[in-house]
């Protein structure tokens, strides 16, 4: 499902938790903590309960690969006033004050990567790793019988990789395909300049793009300060590159419905991506607004 579109102005203000729905919404999650705080609905751990769930969804899309490590959320009071901590194994990682960039390089830190782009983390402390060749009928006696265990990444199609895991009585299945903030960006930039109608122009931006890339010659056409209001934006540091689904229960051991929600999640980290690419150019094409 898309999400809302939030104003430009709503993701620069100092207020915490419009600043966590903006930097929630380059997951491709609805704003919702600005008008839960507001209303008052929810006591003090209710909210931090709200807000560490909401982050651990935006972890699963993210794609960042740190399912080992746990994520919270937490309303913290500082002298300059409220604001959100975002914790890793319990240690403050960042606060939503310090930006979405600082937050995106204190996590970046925690990170491993392949050369496709994957993690190399494996999502459990202990455990049998399956090889990602391995056929599904010994995945099928896996999920139907095992213990605790993971798989390694397993190639399918256009890019898409996925991997599935069991830990307790809730077995994962996440599919994933990796596109940087900057590839995610580049590529909406080339949507917009695809579809502009005026053909001296756009040729002239495509040749631009040979020198500084399709972003690079779309950011030159707008006003001097929007590569700095873009870079200001949570999505120029995050962008949807993966999708998890849980199940549990007698799913959990069900090899076919195992083999659904393969489907069903390469589907919507299908759809989110699209979705993401289409909201990403027209903030390029509408958003960054000359203010000078």
């Amino acid at each position: 499902m898309a999400r809302v579109k939030q104003s430009r102005e709503s993701r620069t203000t100092s207020d915490p938790f419009t600043a966590f729905d903006a930097l929630l919404g380059s997951a491709g999650l609805p704003p919702q903590f600005r008008t839960l705080n507001a209303g008052g609905e929810l006591s003090g751990d209710e909210l931090d309960t709200a807000l560490t769930a909401a982050l651990q969804l935006a972890h699963d899309r993210w794609g960042l690969g740190l399912h080992h490590l746990r994520h919270e959320a937490r309303v913290v009071r500082r002298d300059e006033g409220s604001d959100i901590a975002l914790l890793t194994d319990g240690h403050v990682t960042a606060h939503l004050s310090d930006g979405a960039a600082q937050i995106s390089a204190a996590y970046e830190v925690m990170r491993a990567t392949d050369d496709r782009g994957l993690s190399m983390w494996g999502t459990l402390p202990d455990g049998p790793r399956v090889s990602a060749d391995a056929p599904f009928a010994r995945l099928k006696v896996l999920i139907e019988d095992a213990r605790d265990f993971e798989t390694h990444w397993m190639e399918g199609r256009q890019g898409l990789f996925t991997r599935l895991w069991r830990a307790g009585e809730t077995l994962s299945v996440e599919a994933a395909r990796p596109a940087s903030p900057q590839t995610a960006l580049s590529d909406a930039a080339w949507d917009v300049i695809t579809g502009i109608k005026d053909r001296t122009f756009q040729r002239e931006l495509m040749r631009r793009s040979e020198e500084v890339g399709m972003l690079g010659a779309l950011l030159g056409a707008r006003h001097a300060g929007a590569g700095a209001q873009l870079a200001g934006l949570p999505e120029a540091h995050f962008s949807v590159q993966a999708c998890v689904h849980r199940l549990s229960g007698p799913q959990a051991r069900d090899a076919e419905a195992v083999r659904a929600a393969l489907r069903a999640v390469a589907a919507e980290l299908d759809e989110l991506q699209a979705v993401g690419t289409r909201e990403l150019a027209a903030v390029l094409k509408h958003g960054l607004t000359d203010r000078s």
